[in-house]
């Protein structure tokens, strides 16, 4: 199964994250002339945004490498190795930060550390980006299949970034550097310093081998860039605003929280729209499984499953219930006279004339086999399903299908039994039941088809007496 993040984006899907592009673009032109304006200080809004990147960071990695051991694809374990290192170096980000936790920050933080680490992440994410699109192109769906285990290259694709991560902050916490970035010299413009430039061109290059690469057509191009554009938008505001608690400064960190939180928005409503659609086909396949392909209806392994707690309600509320078994008469000969495809064809007739003769909601007609369908009749007592039986005999006969042939017309005829619990007679299980039924139908066709019988009870308005039952031999009388 083909991953859902590589999907062809749809241009609803386009059209919504190219908005969210504008947005971020409209913002950074707006803030960038006032970016060095200051604005009252909040201080936990430094820690806040930090816990939200580590957070949906974490969690966009997670997402992603179910994505990869799903798929195999190398592109989303390369992309969760960078969301890896992106909520380890903001964790030691936090860590270090001077005031946060400590005065001068923990782990033996120097002044530069916190910085350094700044610059680490806003360089590393990009890089492991780019690299993840440039991997992308070297493997087909053909030669994935000769990568290595899924664990062994999850070890590859996460634990190597992180690895690195944990020696790059390892290093900048044991080596004493200069600050990592320097005030711009005019308010408002870029730090134009050799960190500064190189942090704004691998950017700009990850950004544009997004957009070359993946030509946003699937829904990871689309977010991905969008991850990206709010990533070269969070650098650029920091470059011009490098003092704390400033207009760009805010906007920045806001920006940082949004490169992890939109592909984490993107994955957790894929998964649901998934889930939804899932949920949707498993439907429509218990719906196929207990439909006959031929007629529609029922099939006999829905009766089955669903006879018996019929019974069993009716039984416990004291209520009758009914059972017709319905047979179309000389079907063998209708087959061997028109062909089984005409023959399919009156099957499926037939079974719409005994819906039509059912308008009850609690009602059930399932195809039994063959030529032969069952009705089941809730809280109908012998007379009611004696009515519902000469009823789909009418509308049978009503079809006018030219009998085997061609003399009459196609007829059907019909068992009826009746279950009524305070008697404890021998219907008192589903299974008697339905022998109660086959022997009255049984007792039709022995006594001339194309009419219906009751098994039990005194003779019902153009119903057979139960005697007739002990003069109908069980012979083969499907012809």
């Amino acid at each position: 199964m083909d991953a859902f993040l590589m999907e062809r984006a749809t241009p609803g899907q386009r059209a919504f994250a190219g908005c969210l592009a504008i947005v971020i673009l409209a913002a950074l032109i707006l803030a960038a002339p006032q970016a060095s304006a200051a604005l009252p200080a909040v201080a936990a809004f430094l820690p806040m945004c930090g816990l939200t990147v580590f957070t949906t960071a974490t969690i966009a990695s997670f997402l992603l490498a179910a994505q990869f051991r799903v798929s195999r694809l190398p592109v989303f374990g390369l992309l969760s190795g960078a969301y890896a290192f992106t909520a380890l170096t903001v964790a030691m980000q936090l860590l270090t930060f001077p005031g946060l936790f400590a005065p001068h920050g923990l782990l033996g933080a120097l002044p530069t550390t916190s910085g350094w680490i700044w610059v680490i992440w806003h360089a590393g994410f990009p890089t492991l980006v780019l690299i993840a699109m440039m991997e992308r192109r070297r493997f087909t769906p053909q030669s994935v299949t000769q990568l290595p285990p899924a664990d062994r290259a999850m070890w590859l694709f996460i634990g190597l970034p992180i690895g690195v991560g944990v020696l790059l902050c390892l290093t900048v916490l044991a080596v004493p550097l200069p600050p990592a970035l320097s005030p711009a010299s005019v308010p408002g413009e870029l730090s134009v310093g050799g960190t500064g430039i190189v942090l704004l061109l691998l950017n700009l290059v990850a950004l544009s081998a997004v957009l070359a690469i993946g030509r946003l057509r699937t829904v990871l191009d689309v977010w991905v860039a969008l991850a990206i554009l709010a990533c070269v938008t969070d650098t650029v505001l920091s470059l011009i605003s490098t003092v704390r608690f400033t207009l760009g400064w805010y906007l920045a960190r806001l920006f940082s929280m949004s490169a992890p939180g939109l592909l984490v928005c993107v994955l957790v409503w894929e998964i649901t729209r998934l889930y939804r659609e899932l949920s949707r086909a498993h439907l429509r396949l218990i719906e196929y499984s207990n439909r006959d392909a031929l007629t529609g209806i029922f099939n006999r392994r829905y009766f089955n499953d669903r006879f018996p707690s019929d019974f069993d309600q009716v039984r416990r509320s004291g209520h009758p219930l009914s059972l017709l078994m319905v047979d179309v008469d000389h079907f063998k000969r209708y087959n061997d006279a028109y062909g089984h495809p005409l023959g399919d064809e009156c099957l499926a007739h037939v079974a719409l004339a005994i819906m039509r003769a059912t308008h009850r909601p609690t009602d059930l007609v399932a195809r039994y086999g063959g030529e032969e369908f069952v009705v089941v009749l809730p809280e109908t007592d012998a007379n009611g399903a004696w009515f519902v039986a000469s009823r789909v005999t009418e509308c049978v006969r009503a079809l006018a299908k030219p009998g085997p042939g061609g003399q009459g017309y196609v007829t059907v005829s019909v068992g009826c039994a009746t279950h009524v619990p305070q008697q404890g007679v021998a219907s008192d299980t589903p299974e008697g039941l339905i022998a109660l039924a086959d022997d009255a139908l049984y007792a039709a066709k022995r006594l001339g088809r194309d009419r219906v019988h009751v098994s039990e009870g005194a003779p019902i308005n153009g119903g057979e007496r139960p005697g007739a039952l002990a003069q109908a031999p069980r012979e083969n009388l499907s012809a």
